[in-house]
Formats: C-alpha cells, sequence, structure tokens
C-alpha cells in the first residue's frame, strides 16, 4: 500500500486529536472533581450513581422523620409525666378529703384546689410541639382538651379508627406510631380500658369533696384514679421504648447514609493525585505529537527557495 504525504499528515491529526480529547477529558475531571461528566463516560457507573443519589436523599428524608418524631416523641413524655405529677397531688388531695376529720371549710379548699388542677390538665393536655397539638389524634389544630363551666374535664380531638394515630416512615416500608392519643390519656388503650373515664372520676372527686362523702373519696373514687395513676406510668413506658426505637433507627440511619456517601465517592469521585499524574503524562505525550509533526512533512520546494 502507499503511503501518501497526505495519509502521513491525516493519521498525525488524528492521533493528535485523540490526545488533545484525552488531555481535555483529564482537565475537566480535575477541575469538576468527578470521574464521570457524562452518561457516555460509563453507562453503568452512571446508573450506579443516580441509585446511590436516590437512596441518599430518601435516607436524609427518613433521618428528619425520625428526629421530628423524636422531638413529638419526648414532648410526649414530658407532658404525661406532668399528668401524672398532678394525678399524685390529687391523690393525695383525695386521702385528706376523705379523712373524715375535715370541716366543710377544709374541703372547700381541698374542692378548689382539685378544680384548678382539673383545669391544669386540660392545659397540659393542649400541649403542642411545633405548633401541633400532641395529643388530638390527626386533628393537631385545635385543642384537644376544653373545661366546662362545671369543672367537667372534656375531650374534643380526633377519635374513632383510623382517626387517632399519627405515623411517621423513618426507613423504607418501616412506620412507627408517635402519639398519644387523648382517648388514652381519658379511658386507657382499647386492649385496657379502664372502668371510669377520667372526666368521671374527677367529677366524683369534686360532687364527693361537695357532699362531705369520705367514703366514697376513700373508696370506688381513690381506686378509679390509682388505676389512670398506673394507667399514665404504662403510657410513659411506652414512650420510652419508642424513643428507644427511634434513637436506634437514626443511628442506622446515619451508618447507612455514611456508608452509601462513601461509595459514592469511590464511584464518582477523582483521586487528584492521580489524575494530575495522568494529565502530566498526558501532556507530554500532547507535547510530543507536536514536535513529531514537525517531522512527518517532506521538504517542499519552498524549503529551498531563499
Amino acid at each position: 500500500m502507499r503511503v501518501t504525504n497526505q495519509s502521513l499528515l491525516q493519521g498525525y491529526l488524528n492521533n493528535l486529536n485523540r490526545n488533545l480529547t484525552n488531555m481535555v477529558k483529564y482537565q475537566d475531571q480535575m477541575a469538576s472533581g468527578k470521574e464521570i461528566r457524562r452518561p457516555s463516560d460509563d453507562p453503568f457507573a452512571v446508573t450506579r450513581v443516580m441509585s446511590l443519589h436516590t437512596s441518599i436523599n430518601q435516607n436524609e428524608q427518613y433521618l428528619r422523620n425520625i428526629e421530628d418524631s423524636l422531638g413529638w416523641v419526648d414532648m410526649t413524655d414530658s407532658a404525661l409525666g406532668n399528668i401524672g405529677d398532678i394525678m399524685n397531688r390529687l391523690r393525695e388531695l383525695v386521702i385528706k378529703g376523705a379523712n373524715g376529720t375535715q370541716g366543710d371549710s377544709e374541703l372547700n379548699a381541698i374542692k378548689s384546689e382539685v378544680e384548678q388542677l382539673v383545669g391544669q390538665i386540660a392545659q397540659i393536655g393542649n400541649t403542642n410541639y411545633d405548633g401541633r397539638y400532641i395529643f388530638g389524634g390527626q386533628d393537631t389544630i385545635n385543642p384537644p382538651f376544653d373545661v366546662d363551666a362545671d369543672n367537667v374535664l372534656i375531650y374534643n380531638g380526633a377519635s374513632g379508627p383510623g382517626k387517632e394515630m399519627l405515623t411517621r416512615e423513618i426507613s423504607q416500608n418501616v412506620t412507627i406510631h408517635i402519639n398519644v392519643p387523648g382517648t388514652w390519656i381519658t379511658a386507657g388503650k382499647d386492649e385496657n380500658r379502664l372502668t371510669a373515664a377520667l372526666s368521671e372520676t374527677l367529677s366524683g372527686i369534686i360532687n364527693a369533696l361537695e357532699s362531705g362523702d369520705g367514703e366514697t373519696l376513700g373508696g370506688p373514687l381513690l381506686g378509679q384514679l390509682d388505676d389512670h395513676i398506673d394507667n399514665i406510668l404504662s403510657l410513659r413506658a411506652e414512650m420510652g421504648a419508642k424513643y428507644n426505637r427511634l434513637e436506634a433507627a437514626k443511628l442506622k440511619n446515619e451508618e447507612e447514609t455514611l456508608n452509601m456517601t462513601e461509595l459514592l465517592s469511590k464511584t464518582e469521585d477523582v483521586d487528584i493525585a492521580e489524575k494530575a499524574m495522568e494529565y502530566a503524562m498526558m501532556s507530554a505525550v500532547y507535547q510530543a505529537s507536536l514536535a513529531m509533526g514537525a517531522r512527518i512533512l517532506q521538504p517542499t520546494l519552498l524549503d529551498f527557495l531563499r
């Protein structure tokens, strides 16, 4: 096959352009810090990078859900603790009122304090977290508890199947209930319903103090109050277990995100030292190509003209 100056020139230009293209590739990689600039560079790696980015974004949303749930559960436990303290104070007052040695003025004073404690229970029951009422079920906008003119505790929050529970997704296909519905405070959970609602017990205490019925105070009403105290303790224990579960989920989420971030970095990030060396080598190759171009073309008649 005959090799002409034209074929030599064309081959030289092709090689020179290829070397220049490779040098530009290394320049882009070092400037961007990314191994892959476009899908055509490595379709398989691009697919993997996109999948990792999606998983990391999902984990970040799960982490936000977990952190919000932790705050919600912590606030719920604190509110239940305050309600428990009020219940214990009510128990002290009931025992004091049932003593039988209290006069009318003392019973009236106890009754006034009980009424104030009923209002305090309603106030704590209207605790909100980030502008949302924590005991109202899915109705987080309106205050769930109120006290009427007769000092009767009233629950106005959401109730019924599918309306009481608030759920958060903390991992893929993993959800958790984060709230305590107000009905659990007033009447207990479905599997452990109390014999008397909290509003009935509180109203009964006020009426018994007003009539001086110490026998009722020290008997059935005290027993009902003890049941409500146990119920609050049970709800707090459940909140504690949920808090521990959320803490474990948060730790697992952070570990998964770290592992995926490291894998993503290995897939798409460049090794600056390695790329600098490769760029230096390619630059030397390109300079050698330019030098070689001066030797490819044969001398022409113009070279001999003086």
